[in-house]
């Protein structure tokens, strides 16, 4: 059943290539925009890398973050809006199939993503080589797994694919454009980078950048992650089971 429906989503998502590209353009033209300002500058204000570093790091974060917070959840909210999850109840689909449905739906996206913004870079900009490719690897298959959590929960709690839509915009730039996806965290006051650190998006980053830069993991930032993936799983598909 799980196998099924994943298959399908997916299929559904091939059908709907707008969706696909619409998700993904705003971090990518965003990425090659700021990559082309700042690729030159390094020092304290770009976290002491350099700054394509500095911003592709950010944004293949922002590949992941955009789906957990607008994707996934205007979707799982919009079938709630048509009554697609009480078929999928009366058709005996589980709440942990659904779950697994739409994480693999969100990680076939940010892959993709990602691998657009990594061409992009290598391509354009000559960009440094991870210190460890396999550290990134896994700090970014945390992430997926950390907004597949985040997304389905919100999915599952949202009543309208609107209102979805509205939360998960305001989520996204309220916390990205803190933590590199604007302005450097070097030009904003501590307070603010000490408490942007320590969002979903922020650990992810940080996640992401740690093995890039010195090939090392990030542990606290991957304990922190996979534990939000561990309870956003969970109380996604309890109130999925109660929908």
């Amino acid at each position: 059943m799980t196998g099924h429906l994943t298959w399908t989503e997916l299929k559904l998502l091939v059908r709907e290539p707008l969706v696909l590209i619409l998700s993904l353009m705003f971090p990518i033209l965003l990425m090659v925009l700021l990559v082309t300002a700042f690729r030159d500058h390094t020092g304290s204000v770009f976290a002491d890398l350099d700054g394509d570093v500095f911003y592709v790091t950010a944004y293949l974060g922002a590949a992941v973050a955009v789906m957990g917070f607008m994707g996934t959840p205007t979707h799982l909210a919009g079938y709630r809006e048509s009554g697609v999850l009480r078929r999928f109840r009366a058709a005996g689909v589980g709440a942990p199939a659904l779950v697994v449905s739409q994480t693999a739906v969100l990680a076939v996206l940010a892959v993709v993503g990602a691998a657009a913004m990594i061409v992009l870079a290598y391509a354009g900009f000559n960009l440094a080589a991870p210190a460890s490719i396999g550290g990134v690897v896994a700090a970014f298959a945390a992430g997926v797994l950390a907004f597949a959590g985040i997304g389905t929960f919100l999915g599952s709690v949202m009543p309208s694919a609107r209102a979805a839509q509205g939360l998960g915009l305001l989520l996204f730039l309220g916390t990205f454009l803190l933590v590199g996806g604007g302005p450097p965290p070097g030009v904003l006051p501590g307070v603010v980078n000490d408490i942007a650190a320590w969002t979903p998006i922020g650990l992810l980053i940080d996640a992401i950048r740690a093995p890039w830069a010195d090939g090392a993991l990030d542990g606290p930032a991957m304990a922190v992650l996979v534990a939000i993936a561990t309870v956003g799983f969970a109380l996604a598909t309890r109130r999925l089971r109660r929908t």
